[in-house]
């Protein structure tokens, strides 16, 4: 007869090691600007977990429940009775995101206050993304797209806490505007024995008004065509913006523009009550290649815009080694403005104005 010769420490540890591990997943949900609150729901095998200063029952809810609750997750335990522990959080110190329709459009005004990840809209039928990433201090226009699905993905949801939030926010039957929070801004809530942790922060705006200020009419495309053009103007050491705006302004900057020809062409004769020119002058370029191109002129919310590219002789390209001084003059078939904004067409930015010079 053979004696078991393990030491009892040595058997209860490998009892020990053989054992399962923690079964128990814990996923918050952080509901600020409504509830002020976070959601705790439980997954896995029932049993006792120490929580929060307290012993958290779970439990299996009864087989074919229906759970009443709006924020009950499916397949999530029953604690202390509950389809989740609900407790309070510090507001945030100022609300997340500020979204507001612009109105006679679907666009949407949206400023944002604190770091934030996604940015969704709800319309009341449809999930709408209006940015993946925010950064507080921007103010903008935005374009909503729609999110084929809708709010999973997103934050640290499952498929199942996903689909409690798209139902809990229908439910409420107006449109309403979701800021997902990143995870590091959260407050903590540590619980051992835990198999997972996860945890999602949303802002709720419930509120969603309309910015007036924030519309702007669509840009009315207007009549152009460059006047004149050339490369060896007089008196320019800069770039320099000019609009003119009578017979006399534009016979003077003629004069300049043409300075270093024999033969001056004569100056059309505009009506000015219906016409505008902005005259473009580039300044003194050591060698050619340099060069403007207008492409476009409009009038936005009552005022003149032209589109333009100021090109330079890209490295290396063989150009003359020989001063020039370009610019160009744009008439615009519109009168009565008072100054033209010179706008990037490739970038949106504005690069300059071009004013009246007398």
């Amino acid at each position: 007869m053979h004696r078991l010769a393990l030491p009892l420490a040595a058997l209860f540890a490998l009892l020990a090691a053989c054992a399962p591990g923690p079964t128990v997943r814990m996923h918050d949900l952080y509901l600020y600007g409504t509830l002020d609150a976070r959601l705790s729901h439980f997954f896995g095998d029932p049993g006792e977990l120490p929580a929060d200063g307290e012993a958290l029952v779970l439990t299996q809810p009864e087989r074919d429940a229906r759970p009443t609750d709006r924020y009950a997750v499916e397949g999530a335990l029953l604690v202390n009775g509950q389809p989740y522990l609900r407790q309070s959080v510090e507001p945030l110190e100022r609300p997340a995101i500020e979204v507001s329709r612009i109105p006679f459009t679907t666009d949407m005004q949206l400023r944002v206050n604190l770091d934030v990840d996604e940015v969704v809209y709800f319309d009341g039928s449809s999930f709408l993304l209006l940015v993946a990433d925010g950064t507080p201090g921007n103010v903008a226009r935005v374009v909503p797209r729609p999110l084929f699905n809708r709010l999973r993905g997103l934050g640290e949801l499952s498929s199942a806490e996903a689909g409690m939030l798209e139902d809990a926010i229908r439910a409420e039957g107006r449109p309403v505007a979701l800021a997902f929070l990143p995870a590091d801004a959260l407050p903590a809530h540590a619980v051992d024995g835990l198999a997972e942790q996860r945890r999602t922060g949303v802002y709720v705006q419930a509120t969603i008004g309309t910015d007036e200020g924030a519309f702007r009419p669509a840009p009315q495309e207007l009549t152009w065509e460059v006047l004149a053009q050339g490369n060896q103007a007089v008196g320019f050491d800069g770039r320099s913006y000019q609009l003119v705006t009578s017979q006399a302004e534009l016979l003077s900057l003629w004069n300049r523009a043409y300075g270093n020809q024999l033969t001056v062409p004569p100056v059309p004769r505009l009506d000015f009550q219906r016409e505008t020119v902005v005259a473009l002058f580039v300044g003194q370029q050591s060698s050619g290649g340099y060069g403007i191109e207008v492409v476009r002129a409009a009038e936005e919310n009552g005022e003149l815009y032209v589109d333009v590219r100021f090109t330079a002789p890209a490295p290396g390209a063989i150009t003359t080694q020989a001063l020039t001084s370009p610019w160009a003059m744009v008439r615009v078939l519109r009168g009565g403005y008072e100054v033209a904004w010179l706008r990037d067409p490739d970038t949106g930015d504005l690069i300059g104005a071009a004013r009246a010079a007398f």
